[in-house]
């Protein structure tokens, strides 16, 4: 899927890719030695864009809905008191979730490109376009469910997590 975006005046690209997780090429063992994330989906999002240098700089935001709860999607070894998944130049947006040990239902993910206006001098954070995907677990095992993109507005039901779990941080 193919999602165009516009920010700090130039135009971009987001190129997303969710397919079932294969094994011997994923390097999942790498972070969960002995777990077999077979069919479990693997989301890879890159950009294009025509800024350069700091106006290249820019985040991704993820929201996991499972079970009945929602939780902002952190990487496990970076500051949590921010809410990025990643943040950098032209930053490519990586996850592969691999549940096996939890109960049937859905694991929906939504994913945002977002943009500090100021790049590091404030803590404000504005949505650049977004995308939804996950899977869903039938029997134990995983179903790779499409991806969608989502509409900037649905930041809003968003906001009010983001703001409990990242209060040093405003979501515009």
């Amino acid at each position: 899927m193919r999602i165009p975006f516009t920010t700090r005046g130039h135009d971009g690209e987001i190129s997303v890719r969710v397919e079932p997780n294969d094994p011997a090429v994923s390097g999942h063992y790498l972070v969960a030695p002995g777990l077999d994330p077979a069919g479990f989906p693997v989301c890879t999002a890159s950009l294009t864009f025509g800024g350069v240098g700091i106006d290249a700089i820019l985040g991704w935001i993820q929201v996991v809905s499972s079970a009945g709860e929602v939780s902002v999607d952190l990487m496990p070894n970076l500051d949590g008191t921010d809410p990025f998944y990643t943040y950098g130049y032209l930053p490519t947006f990586f996850d592969a979730p691999a549940n096996p040990d939890h109960s049937d239902g859905v694991w929906r993910a939504d994913t945002f490109l977002v943009a500090v206006p100021d790049v590091i001098r404030s803590r404000r954070v504005v949505p650049v376009a977004g995308f939804t995907w996950g899977y869903e677990l039938v029997g134990g095992r995983p179903v790779v469910l499409g991806v969608e993109e989502l509409a900037v507005g649905e930041w809003a039901g968003h906001r009010e997590l983001l703001g409990s779990r990242h209060p040093a941080w405003g979501f515009v």
